[in-house]
């Protein structure tokens, strides 16, 4: 339990420092330490516990949290008041991506790390903080450092990391901000460490009494993570008795791997009767494929017409193709989507349109007029366009 209090505030260092050393327009006004009194913690990996691995999806990272004795030496009586001494560090990988830029995950639902490009600290002394000034975060100062243990961030840029631990986020210091890191020691979502939270991006919450989405809708061998967001407790059962989180605390989840196409799990909450939910197993979307591309003539006059006929698996008349082209005379690809909606369809060549060959260079098929996610089959096909 305590490991996992520190993990809070390792997290919260982590979301915090990085939101911030983007954040354009502070770096060079907050008030900030010039010198460096946190100090990389060499051979941390040993001497500190690892404490969790958090997926962020908003940066597209994975953290791996550590913590001093010190600072896991805090229960949940004292989260909000964290022992002078306390160090905890996040080591921040880049995580594998797919082609569409969204994360890779392995078979348990979590990102698939890559590089370790930073580690970031915070340490909290007597004294600490003061030259942070109107945003000093108690007595708490910041740190981030390269792998070989150099400096990422100077000292007098980590105002940009107090800033978002006082007030949540990035916004500058106004009326409209709140001091909302005091009430927790500078630190955030406590509550979700203290009860085992796994890190996992969630599919699902429980919120208000109610499932958030009530129907999960997931793929066959999915890992369907949902946290207890609620205010209070809960415990969920599966109907068919498959699962029992037992009592589940505010920040708690539970993870259902999915099964085959066409079942649903259902579960609900045995001390709320009105909270029901299920997770949905859907068949796998459909692989479009394209093998090639016709005309029904090779030369078309201007104020005439041609067919194209695609030919590959699963293509309907719903199907729509994006092609990607290339003008008579270049060699830049183009791209018009939605060129042709149906497996085979008719094309006029209005008057303007340039003469000379063009040709396909691409071909994308999908099923959602809007969805131009996928990527160009590589295909080579010409026609002339004559006056």
């Amino acid at each position: 339990m305590k490991r996992i209090l520190v993990a809070c505030m390792a997290v919260s260092l982590g979301v915090c420092v990085i939101a911030s050393l983007f954040f354009v327009g502070h770096a060079q006004s907050l008030p900030a330490p010039t010198v460096d009194r946190v100090g990389f913690p060499a051979g941390y990996q040993d001497a500190f516990k690892l404490l969790y691995v958090f997926d962020n999806y908003q940066n597209r990272q994975i953290r791996k949290v550590y913590g001093n004795d010190v600072a896991a030496s805090v229960t949940p009586g004292q989260v909000f008041n964290f022992p002078y001494g306390s160090i905890v560090l996040f080591e921040s990988y880049t995580v594998k991506e797919d082609s569409n830029g969204e994360p890779v995950l392995d078979d348990k639902g979590r990102f698939i790390p890559n590089n370790l490009t930073t580690i970031f600290v915070m340490r909290k002394e007597i004294g600490f903080g003061a030259d942070y000034k109107e945003i000093r975060n108690g007595e708490w100062e910041y740190a981030s450092y390269r792998p070989d243990g150099s400096t990422a961030t100077a000292p007098s840029g980590t105002g940009t990391c107090a800033l978002c631990h006082l007030t949540g986020g990035g916004l500058a210091l106004s009326a409209a901000s709140q001091n909302v890191g005091a009430q927790w020691d500078y630190v955030f979502r406590p509550d979700l460490y203290f009860s085992n939270g796994t890190g996992a991006v969630p599919k699902g919450v429980m919120q208000h009494y109610v499932f958030v989405p009530a129907a999960i809708h997931a793929q066959p061998g999915d890992t369907v993570t949902v946290y207890n967001y609620d205010q209070l407790i809960h415990r969920i059962v599966a109907d068919d008795g498959s699962f029992d989180t037992g009592v589940m605390n505010p920040g708690a989840s539970f993870t259902v791997k999915a099964g085959a196409a066409g079942t649903v799990i259902s579960y609900h909450c045995t001390l709320h009767s009105r909270m029901k939910g299920s997770i949905v197993i859907d068949d796998p979307p459909l692989v479009l494929g394209v093998t090639g591309v016709t005309f029904n003539s090779s030369t078309v006059r201007i104020g005439s017409s041609f067919s194209a006929a695609f030919s590959g698996s699963n293509l309907t008349d719903l199907t729509y193709f994006d092609i990607r082209f290339r003008a008579p005379g270049s060699t830049t690809d183009q791209e018009s989507q939605n060129w042709q909606r149906g497996v085979s369809a008719n094309h006029a060549i209005a008057a303007g349109t340039a003469t000379g060959m063009w040709t396909i260079t691409g071909v994308r098929p999908h099923q959602q007029s809007t969805d131009h996610s996928g990527n160009f089959v590589s295909t080579s096909v010409t026609l002339t366009v004559s006056p």
